[in-house]
């Protein structure tokens, strides 16, 4: 059976110049738009994680954001009960 709860994007955020010595607001800004956080390089202002796919446009324009490096993308299928399931125990 074919499941296709959520696109998930892995990325990496480069986090403008302007904004490296203020990492702590800029993680807690992508954790509400909804980036799970893998890697934080502070050396050179680089966030690495996770997000839904449409997400991505909307952080591109956040106001401390620099790029967004696109660098896998997989289609995520949760298991019956999780939250985040959209066909249920039957794939509908």
């Amino acid at each position: 059976m074919d499941h296709r709860d959520q696109s998930v994007s892995d990325v990496t955020i480069v986090i403008r110049t302007a904004f490296a010595g203020r990492l702590d607001e800029v993680v807690e800004q992508l954790n509400e738009a909804g980036v799970g956080i893998t890697n934080i390089n502070e050396d050179v202002a680089a966030i690495e994680g996770s997000c839904e796919s449409n997400r991505i446009f909307v952080i591109e324009r956040m106001e401390f954001v620099e790029a967004v490096r696109t660098t896998f993308n997989y289609i995520a299928d949760y298991p019956p009960g999780d939250p985040r399931d959209r066909d249920g125990a039957d794939g509908v």
